[in-house]
C-alpha cells in the first residue's frame, strides 16, 4: 500500500543551486551542484577563471556506500496518511532536497571548491 502525504501549509524561503522542492511520488532524484568560490580582499577578476578542470576536486568521482548485508523487513501501515499541520524551511541550496512523498533512489552530489586570495603581511604595511 502506497503512503499519503499531506502537509496543510509550507512556507520555503529561498530555493537555489540545485536545490529541490519535490512535491508528490517520484522514482528518482540526482541533484548535481558544482561551485568554485573566488573570494579577494582586492576586487579583480580575471576572464580565464572558472574552469572546472583546473581543479582535481571536480573530475574526480565521489565515494558511494555499498551496503552488502541483507536487511529483512515487514512493514505494515496502520494509517494510510502521513499529515502534518505546517513546515517551514529558510532555504534549500546545493543539491539539497525538500521532498513530500515517496522516492526509490536519492543520489544527491555537491562540490564546492573555496578559494581565498589574501594580502600578505608585505602588502598591507605602509
Amino acid at each position: 500500500m502506497k503512503r499519503i502525504s499531506v502537509v496543510d501549509f509550507i512556507k520555503l524561503t529561498a530555493l537555489s543551486f540545485s536545490g529541490i522542492f519535490e512535491v508528490g511520488d517520484s522514482k528518482k532524484i540526482t541533484p548535481v551542484s558544482q561551485a568554485l568560490a573566488v573570494q579577494r580582499e582586492v576586487p579583480l577578476f580575471f576572464t580565464n577563471e572558472g574552469d572546472f578542470s583546473a581543479y582535481p576536486i571536480f573530475s574526480r568521482k565521489l565515494p558511494r556506500i555499498t551496503i552488502d548485508e541483507t536487511v529483512n523487513t515487514k512493514i505494515h501501515h496502520l494509517n494510510p496518511v502521513i499529515k502534518v499541520g505546517t513546515i517551514r524551511v529558510n532555504g534549500v541550496s546545493s543539491a539539497a532536497i525538500l521532498h513530500i512523498g515517496s522516492t526509490d533512489l536519492i543520489r544527491a552530489e555537491s562540490k564546492v571548491k573555496h578559494i581565498r586570495k589574501l594580502l600578505d603581511d608585505e602588502n598591507n604595511q605602509k
